[in-house]
């Protein structure tokens, strides 16, 4: 009941309501507002579970958002069980209600509603792009090869795209008796999350780093993972291209490639609290 008092509703999805009502849909408003509640709800409840704490449920036009504090400082693991949970929800209700429509009370027309607004909101948030959970589970896998930096823009730039798609299916849908509006919104509302997206990077990379013995209690085997960096590079570069649940080991080469020291992640996280992340290598190993 208390994750119940954290739902609020932007004022722009009344005026969408409006617009549906006048449009004598105002039930099936009603039902993918249900729909999507429910997503975000389950959302906030896994989050929870894992101890993560539910700052608000906000519900958008064609869209909603839990937003949870505390998420980057889980492990990936966790993070991807949270964003997966909307989905799964929404074709496990799918499902049920397909199963049992013969002995509801129901019209068969709105227990078809109910399945095709589960399915429609549960795929697309799998598509991999921001803001989509979708987005976070392909951000969470690519960072896994690329780096947190590079997967970010590959999942934003992808939502982006994505909008822009969208929106070019809405114009030519309007070349037909039956535009698809609700599209057009939904690909706004996707252009404007993918846009302000917040880039976490450097901030998950220094929380790897800090929080790397509590993981490696929980998974005692690691990849290792080498870098061989010139000796002038900047911390900060080295760290972009670092990736969540490797072992980084990171061999100094001078100007004429040979091998000047061994840099540990131990020693790039205290390089990070006493120099910042400006420091080269090469001042590095002369600091050690």
């Amino acid at each position: 009941m208390v994750l119940f008092r954290k739902i609020s509703v932007n004022p722009l999805f009344a005026v969408l309501l409006l617009f549906y009502v006048l449009g004598g849909q105002g039930i099936k408003i009603a039902l993918d507002f249900f729909v999507l509640t429910l997503h975000e709800l389950t959302h906030a409840i896994v989050a929870e579970s894992y101890g993560t704490t539910v700052e608000r449920i906000e519900i958008w036009p064609f869209g909603g958002i839990a937003r949870i504090s505390g998420i980057n400082h889980e492990e990936p693991y966790v993070a991807a069980m949270i964003a997966v949970a909307g989905p799964l929800q929404n074709f496990i209700l799918a499902s049920a209600a397909w199963l049992v429509v013969p002995w509801l009370p129901l019209t068969a027309h709105w227990v078809h509603e109910f399945v095709y607004a589960n399915l429609a909101i549960g795929l697309l948030n799998l598509m991999p792009v921001a803001p989509l959970d979708g987005g976070r589970l392909a951000g969470l896998f690519l960072a896994r090869r690329l780096g947190y930096e590079k997967a970010h823009k590959w999942v934003t730039q992808g939502g982006l795209w994505f909008a822009r798609g969208l929106f070019v299916v809405t114009i030519i849908s309007f070349l037909t008796p039956k535009p698809l509006v609700s599209l057009a919104v939904f690909s706004v509302f996707l252009y404007w999350g993918a846009l302000n997206a917040y880039d976490s990077s450097p901030y998950l990379i220094a929380r790897d780093l800090h929080l790397r013995s509590t993981w490696f209690q929980k998974k005692p085997v690691w990849a290792l993972d080498d870098f061989a960096v010139h000796c002038d590079t900047a911390l900060r570069e080295v760290l972009r291209v670092m990736r969540p649940m490797k072992y980084h080991r990171v061999v100094v080469l001078s100007p004429e490639m040979k091998k000047m020291g061994i840099i540990y992640e131990e020693d790039l996280l205290e390089a990070l609290k006493d120099y910042g992340p400006g420091i080269t290598l090469r001042e590095l190993l002369q600091h050690r």
